[in-house]
């Protein structure tokens, strides 16, 4: 597997400055804006960083199948140069190291 780092757009840029200051969001973005990425990079920086311990974040897609084609690799590569981390494909889960999980599911 390829490790990519992730560095934002300078649009993806603006989107994390402005998540940063809501808990909730609605995208309306163009084809290959690179939400996806973007908000799963946003996702597990938001895991590492939580002041509590062992919070639960997820990725809803609308199946279960979905959810796994599209965000699984992506979970796996922007999180495979952390220490420590652990993943359960059976859970579609992603164990980080300070104890945040970040699991994949469906609606």
């Amino acid at each position: 597997m390829h490790i990519e780092l992730y560095t934002p757009r300078p649009q993806q840029q603006e989107l994390h400055d402005l998540l940063d200051q809501h808990r909730f969001a609605v995208l309306n973005c163009h084809r290959r804006f690179g939400k996806t990425v973007c908000i799963l990079n946003h996702l597990i920086k938001a895991a590492l960083m939580h002041p509590l311990p062992n919070p639960r974040f997820a990725y809803v897609a609308p199946t279960y199948k979905q959810a796994k084609s599209i965000a699984w690799d992506y979970i796996k590569q922007f999180t495979a140069k952390i220490p420590g981390t652990r993943y359960n494909e059976t859970e579609l889960r992603c164990d980080l190291p300070n104890g945040s999980r970040i699991t994949l599911l469906s609606s």
